[in-house]
């Protein structure tokens, strides 16, 4: 208890240097940032007691370090081949570098540009979709909430080439938060992507506003060292017949916590929540989604997949909620996992809260290894032990990459999901 108290103490007179620090910032952030930082006071950093966190210990984050640098980040590991477009370069959640052209139709800035120059322009979205009354790691990003990413798409723009996020951890602590605003009927691609060396801890909030038809597509890299920690934060608000998808891709980290939702809060929404995990040694990885199906007429759709070799663990976790107006409602979910040693593990929860009567709501979880007539069939063939082990990884986890639309991000991560597994013998 001692060590906790010390540890919110040396938060706590962080705090008040940075209030200092942002002493002319507008009432309504002031009122924000100080009412997260109560919260984060009251809740703490999670603990295995807190259903929510039941299988992942993150008691570690409680002794992270908060301002001592880190080796420069591997940028190469997020360089996706044949990707245009523009990309913005942060370290430790700040804005360092740009690369390309805006493109016509959308605004792309830094929220601390956006505090000094506008800040005004900010109030209605910034730090209003991802609630930190009841979560600790969202509190944290609140209080510290001094830049990062704002995307602001104009009414009917068609934004082809995506735009690229890239967050480098320079620092042992790093706060990120990105905000995405699509106007009605526009179109817009986001990539965040996450490296690092070295131990450190990534606490990123994403939220993202979609208004009536808009279409948001969104991919999240993980990509940090193994000895790295990475908490993940997305909420998105959808207004009517919008469409917003989210994909997570999660191959670092000794510890990735992942918290994925969407409000569906207009008539004939859809979204699609999916993932894919490859972690092996002592790395851990969790996902907790949660669907909102707030109005009728909505679809949504998941699919994480899983894959763990030697002693690594996953968790899933998904909700689905149908409210009392939501009734028509489609919604699908599904968690299927390939354990690749006797020693991995997963904890597999999908969950259904229906309150409508006029739904199809289905979820389903596997668990499973190998096929071992399979693999054996291809080395009858010539194809050996390791390689069609490999194959068979790859085929395991081929329909949802096809689920990447992003043609140079999937090439990257076919290519990096064989490299991940490839020297690890067939039978160990």
């Amino acid at each position: 208890m001692a060590a906790v108290a010390e540890e919110l103490n040396t938060r706590l007179r962080s705090f008040e240097a940075l209030l200092e620090r942002t002493a002319g910032e507008p009432t309504w952030l002031r009122r924000k940032r100080e009412r997260a930082m109560e919260r984060f006071a009251t809740l703490g950093i999670p603990t295995v007691k807190n259903e929510e966190y039941k299988y992942t210990n993150l008691a570690a984050l409680s002794k992270m370090e908060t301002g001592e640098a880190l080796p420069a980040a591997d940028l190469s590991l997020a360089r996706y081949d044949g990707l245009t477009g523009l990309t913005l370069r942060f370290d430790s959640g700040r804005l360092v570098a740009t690369d390309g052209q805006v493109p016509e139709g959308v605004t792309v800035r830094s929220i601390a540009d956006v505090l000094r120059d506008d800040p005004e322009s900010l109030e209605k979205h910034l730090a209003s979709h991802a609630s930190f009354e009841d979560n600790a790691l969202v509190a944290l990003s609140t209080a510290y909430l001094e830049d990062g990413a704002v995307i602001e798409v104009s009414p009917n723009a068609v934004i082809e080439e995506p735009i690229h996020l890239l967050f480098a951890a320079g620092t042992a602590t790093s706060n990120v938060r990105v905000l995405i605003v699509a106007g009605r009927n526009s179109q817009v691609s986001v990539i965040e992507s996450y490296v690092g060396e070295g131990r450190h801890w990534t606490n990123a909030v994403s939220e993202v506003y979609a208004e009536e038809n808009a279409v948001v597509k969104h991919y999240r890299a993980q990509l940090e060292s193994a000895e790295a920690f990475h908490t993940g934060y997305f909420q998105a608000v959808q207004e009517r017949s919008s469409n917003v998808s989210t994909f997570s891709l999660s191959f670092g980290a000794a510890i990735a916590r992942n918290d994925i939702n969407t409000l569906l809060n207009g008539e004939g929404c859809e979204c699609a929540l999916d993932g894919l995990y490859a972690v092996k040694g002592n790395q851990h990885v969790d996902h907790h989604t949660s669907i909102d199906h707030a109005m009728p007429n909505c679809n949504s759709h998941q699919l994480y997949k899983g894959v763990l070799d030697d002693s690594a663990r996953g968790v899933f976790n998904g909700k689905i909620f149908v409210r009392r107006d939501a009734q028509k409602t489609d919604a699908i979910q599904n968690n299927k996992n390939l354990l690749l040693s006797d020693k991995a593990e997963i904890n597999t929860k999908p969950q259904l809260e229906i309150d409508a009567n006029d739904v199809k709501c289905t979820h389903g979880a596997t668990i499973g290894q190998l096929d071992k007539t399979a693999a054996f069939y291809m080395q009858s063939r010539g194809i050996g032990a390791d390689r069609a082990r490999n194959l068979l990884t790859y085929a395991f986890a081929a329909d949802a990459l096809e689920r990447i639309k992003i043609e140079p991000l999937k090439a990257h991560f076919e290519d990096l999901l064989l490299k991940t597994f490839a020297d690890q013998p067939a039978d160990h």
